[in-house]
């Protein structure tokens, strides 16, 4: 689990968003406004935004956004994280505590835990 997570306000420009993301080498922006999660973008995001030629200055985060954000509890198993990004089609699960954004866990990090054990057959 990465525990800095990068976030943005929703009213955020696209353009933004991805800088953020370069500049801070994740996948993913977790959407907040105030604490609350919104909503996310990840990489994944961007290639369909500029497939369909989105201008991306003008766009804002808010707009396209991925709203329905399943997240989990800091408490999961390796096991059950893949789980449920596998029955979500998602790559990147915010970890909530109390409310509180506290990480954010990758399918990056499911596959650096599953190296170090032999357990773990696909």
């Amino acid at each position: 689990m990465v525990r800095k997570v990068v976030s943005a306000a929703p009213e955020t420009s696209l353009t933004d968003v991805a800088k953020l993301m370069r500049k801070n080498r994740t996948g993913s922006v977790i959407i907040v406004d105030g604490t609350k999660i919104v909503g996310i973008l990840t990489e994944s995001d961007f290639i369909r935004l500029i497939a369909r030629g989105c201008d991306m200055k003008s766009a804002l985060a808010e707009d396209f956004m991925s709203r329905n954000v399943i997240t989990c509890d800091p408490s999961i198993t390796v096991i059950d994280a893949l789980m449920v990004m596998r029955s979500g089609r998602v790559r990147h699960l915010p970890v909530v505590k109390d409310r509180g954004l506290v990480g954010v866990i990758s399918i990056r990090d499911i596959i650096a835990a599953t190296q170090i054990s032999s357990l773990y057959i696909i």
